[in-house]
């Protein structure tokens, strides 16, 4: 018989992985003490402390990115901050949590990097459970909370019954973790035997949006100071001393808040760009945004530009050919990757469903079942018409802006292979890396306000390229971005919220909704003279309030 290991191995397998039960670190949380952490690390770790001063006994977190997205590095840093054998330099040194859990406490398993890839589908979940009763009767302490990271749990092949013998091994005062591609995969809170668990989170890892990376400080070859980014952190919490405009504005914009109208959050949005940043600031965050297109969203642990791009596109392209493919079943990968070549080509561009179908060379159903998982994995997602009137086409965005660049040809992206401004001008490149990253952050916007989507719409005089609508309140967003200002204020004026049209949920019949679109916002990388002198970006039209977004304003509070 073919073998795989016996469970004295896979034990053996787990003390290889968890080195702090006898020295208290290992050489993984050395190399993650020295990275940065990302924001997605301090959201984990805050939410974890909030239960466990809640004293909430079960916890089950799951988290879900892409291939390199940084989900081992931040379980590696979540192991270091809580244990008191490892110094991680962070702001979140007055938690509860932070340094203060014992190493055999924690089990940590990279099951892909471990035997659980031998065994055969549904054998690695009994596997799991020998190890983990091994942890909690032979190495644990038998008071306190117990943390269990479970990596790439993919490899477990988990389906309902399997996500049930999981929640099965978690007892009262343990805390799971695990990671996965895609949400399906680590969501376990409608799976059976929830009742056992009391809290349950989920949250995805996206590349970095704009404020993440000014306030990492790196790379984008604009020197913002510490006490700059501290006060953007501050802005945007309302936790913190101070004021938190972003906050406000978000608020605002949602329409959820009585006291915080949407006439509070424009005026605020002048308030943030001409009072309460200077002109230096406005400079500084004007090139960091142009400079945020060429480097996107992501750390790096090398400053090799070309070993960078082989990495980001190998982690891209082992993402779509074995993750994403082996989720779905999808016996052409390549498709994958051509649909996600379509939308670095396209960049925004409408495109017909007949026209992918005939190019893929698939019907019209698979072209669907291709676009939602490459949605579900966060790769590619699809605006649609905000009038339900042109539903035979589509936009196609993807999500990092690296892998436009990566994906494009080289006669398009020049000037742009490597991380660094260039001398070399490319204008039209770099308005697609303006028109993708400006999508990705309306969508982020758009889970913060609560917008269904972000959708589109054709004037009569062009395109409102981002609109978030949520039960009648309509956000329209233009992109007026070098070399195609075109004619902004006109499209501006010539939208009808009317035009809107939304279906109930799981159905076709149509939503009685009563438009509104008080403010049309313009997004622009070039402010008009009568703003910057009026230092207001509201100019009043007639009976259409314009809003003037800068570009970098835009992707700051979304």
């Amino acid at each position: 018989m073919l073998g795989t290991g016996s469970a004295e191995e896979f034990i053996d397998d787990a003390e290889h992985h968890n080195q702090w039960w006898s020295d208290g670190t290992s050489p993984e949380l050395s190399q993650a003490t020295e990275l940065t952490p990302r924001s997605d690390f301090h959201r984990v770790l805050k939410t974890t402390n909030t239960h466990y001063a809640d004293g909430v006994e079960s916890l089950v977190y799951a988290i879900h990115g892409q291939t390199g997205i940084g989900k081992t590095t931040l379980l590696h840093q979540l192991v270091a901050a809580l244990l008191n054998t490892t110094d991680l330099p962070h702001e979140n040194t007055d938690l509860e949590l932070t340094s203060a859990i014992e190493p055999r406490q924690i089990l940590y398993i990279p099951l892909e990097d471990s035997l659980y890839q031998l065994e055969r589908a549904g054998d690695g979940i009994k596997r799991l459970s020998q190890v983990i009763d091994y942890f909690q009767t032979h190495v644990a302490p038998r008071q306190g909370e117990k943390f269990i990271l479970l990596d790439d749990v993919q490899a477990l092949d988990l389906n309902e019954d399997r996500k049930a013998e999981l929640l099965d091994l978690v007892d009262e005062n343990t805390y799971v973790f695990l990671t996965g591609i895609v949400e399906s995969q680590v969501d376990l809170s409608t799976t059976k035997s929830t009742d056992d668990v009391e809290e349950f989170e989920l949250w995805p890892i996206l590349p970095m949006k704009f404020i993440d990376t000014v306030q990492i400080g790196a790379g984008l070859g604009v020197d913002f100071d510490d006490e700059f980014r501290t006060r953007l952190q501050q802005y945007q919490s309302s936790d913190l001393d101070g004021p938190s405009p972003i906050k406000t504005i978000r608020t605002g914009l949602s329409g959820r808040d009585s006291e915080t109208s949407l006439d509070t959050a424009v005026e605020t949005l002048s308030e943030l760009c001409f009072g309460i940043f200077d002109a230096d600031d406005r400079d500084n965050l004007h090139d960091a945004a142009r400079a945020y297109l060429r480097m996107g969203g992501t750390l790096h642990q090398t400053d090799d530009l070309t070993i960078r791009n082989e990495l980001s596109k190998s982690h891209f392209l082992l993402f779509l050919y074995k993750e994403l493919a082996k989720y779905r079943s999808i016996q052409q990968p390549e498709n994958l990757h051509r649909l996600s070549a379509i939308a670095a080509t396209n960049a925004g561009e409408e495109l017909q469903y007949t026209a992918l179908s005939d190019q893929i060379g698939v019907d019209r159903r698979t072209v669907d079942s291709y676009l939602d998982v490459l949605d579900e994995g966060i790769a590619v997602t699809e605006s649609h018409d905000y009038s339900l009137r042109r539903y035979r086409r589509t936009r196609l965005y993807l999500r990092n802006p690296r892998h436009l660049v990566l994906l494009s040809q080289r006669q398009e992206h020049h000037g742009f292979e490597g991380y660094q401004r260039q001398d070399t001008l490319n204008h039209e490149f770099e308005y697609k890396l303006a028109r993708t990253v400006a999508f990705d952050h309306a969508k982020r916007l758009a889970y913060t306000v609560g917008a269904y989507d972000v959708e589109y719409t054709e004037t009569e005089s062009g395109l409102i390229d981002y609109i978030l609508h949520r039960n009648g309140h309509v956000l329209p967003f233009i992109l007026s971005y070098h070399p195609h200002t075109g004619n902004a204020k006109t499209i501006a004026e010539d939208f009808d919220p009317d035009s809107g049209q939304h279906t109930e949920a799981d159905s076709e019949e149509l939503r009685e909704l009563d438009y509104q679109a008080p403010y049309r916002f313009i997004i622009t990388d070039s402010l008009s003279k009568q703003v910057r002198e009026d230092e207001s970006l509201i100019v009043e039209n007639g009976d259409t309030n314009i809003c003037y977004l800068p570009y970098w304003l835009f992707l700051l509070i979304c």
